[in-house]
């Protein structure tokens, strides 16, 4: 007789889930980490200097979405540059934006995270690419170089952040010139009097200017006026601009000052004489000396020029 086997539902249900569970992970394992295994895809080849650790299977992006994974990784040498071969599988419908002039580079997620390939599209009226073709690569630089770089900037912003501390200690203590002017505030109070002085000046500069500019006003108005007296002839100056009697005048005197100085120099006349003749001058001369001469013998003997009798 035959036996009856009885499976219970919470077993089924527990088979159930592992076999959907089963089913997805193998899906995901073919479908590159975010494409399907249904979507049509194409390859293209590219060489790298360095890897950094890219694997197979790493994803490829493009513009920041992902639209392929890595087919291969393969240690080639070929030269300097192309040292490991790596071969791109995306789908299909981001082909035409794989001209002639793209590019691919590696990138990291994160600082420490895992590497991808990142695509960089070319020019969409330039030529696709065809099937495995080699797609050049553009350096962005190892992580380690990065990561060294870092540390060496992390190190000087130490060393920075240390002398400022120390400058600021300096300048809480009081030392050197600017702890001695963020302490002392004798330099503050001079600081403002100065100010203070500055714009007292300043001041009076534009007092003075004003005094200055009204001078010169009333001197315009002045010049005006007589301007106006020249041109309506009023005024001695006015009428000196006018009436020529003036000028006959000047010009007659000039002209016998000038008729006298002659005289003078040719000798006419006494006065002529006088400028002219030296006789006249050294007689003058000897009589004034012999006047001293007799002034002081008669201080000397007054007897003998003057005789006083009593009786």
């Amino acid at each position: 007789m035959k036996r009856s086997i009885h499976v219970k539902w919470g077993n089924l249900r527990v088979g159930i889930l592992l076999m959907l569970a089963l089913l997805a992970l193998i899906w995901a394992s073919f479908s590159g980490s975010g494409t399907s295994i249904f979507d049509p895809k194409a390859r293209f080849t590219c060489y790298f200097r360095n890897v950094n650790g890219l694997l197979k299977g790493s994803p490829v992006w493009m513009s920041g979405v992902e639209v392929g994974n890595v087919n291969a990784v393969e240690f080639v040498n070929l030269d300097a540059d192309r040292q490991v071969k790596v071969v791109c599988r995306v789908k299909e419908s981001i082909w035409p934006m794989l001209t002639d002039n793209a590019s691919v580079q590696l990138g990291t997620i994160g600082f420490l995270g895992d590497k991808y390939v990142e695509v960089v599209p070319g020019t969409p009226d330039r030529p696709m690419i065809k099937e495995m073709d080699v797609v050049p690569t553009r350096d962005v630089g190892e992580a380690s170089a990065m990561f060294k770089e870092g540390e060496q900037a992390m190190g000087e912003l130490r060393k920075l952040g240390a002398n400022l501390d120390t400058v600021m200690s300096r300048l809480n203590r009081g030392e050197g010139t600017l702890g001695r002017m963020a302490k002392d505030t004798s330099l503050y109070v001079q600081i403002t009097r100065l100010a203070s002085s500055v714009s007292n000046l300043a001041d009076r500069l534009s007092k003075n200017q004003e005094r200055f500019v009204a001078s010169l006003e009333k001197a315009a108005d002045a010049m005006n006026e007589v301007g106006a007296q020249v041109g309506s002839k009023r005024g001695t100056i006015g009428k000196a601009f006018d009436d020529p009697a003036l000028y006959n005048n000047l010009n007659a005197t000039m002209a016998r000052l000038d008729t006298i100085t002659l005289k003078l120099n040719r000798g006419d006349g006494t006065v002529g004489l006088l400028v002219n003749d030296t006789a006249l001058y050294t007689q003058t001369v000897d009589l004034l000396s012999r006047v001293n001469k007799l002034i002081a013998d008669i201080q000397k003997n007054p007897t003998k020029y003057f005789k006083f009798s009593v009786f």
